[in-house]
C-alpha cells in the first residue's frame, strides 16, 4: 500500500547492490539496517557515490515511501560511518 505521506527518517545500516548491469556492475543499491529492514536508495544525482560504498555502513536520511510491502528511501543525505 502506497503510504498517504512520504516520512522523513534516519537509518543506520550496510549498503548493499540489488540490480546489475550486463557487466556484472552494481546499479541500483539499498541500505540494509540492523533492524532487517530493507530501503531501496533513490538519489540518482549522485548514485556513484552510493556505489562507493557497497558493503560500508552508514547514516542516511530521507523520505520513505512504501508500496507493496517494499520501502523506497528518497536519499536527502548519507553519512559513511566511522568506526
Amino acid at each position: 500500500m502506497l503510504s498517504v505521506k512520504d516520512n522523513l527518517i534516519t537509518i543506520r545500516g550496510l549498503i548493499i547492490p540489488v540490480d546489475w548491469d550486463d557487466g556484472g556492475k552494481a546499479t541500483a543499491v539499498a541500505a540494509s539496517t540492523f533492524e532487517e529492514e530493507e530501503y531501496l536508495l533513490d538519489y540518482s544525482k549522485k548514485i556513484d557515490r552510493l556505489l562507493s560504498l557497497i558493503h560500508k555502513e552508514v547514516e542516511v536520511t530521507g523520505y520513505v515511501r512504501e508500496k507493496n510491502g517494499k520501502k523506497t528511501m528518497t536519499v536527502k543525505e548519507f553519512h559513511l560511518k566511522r568506526t
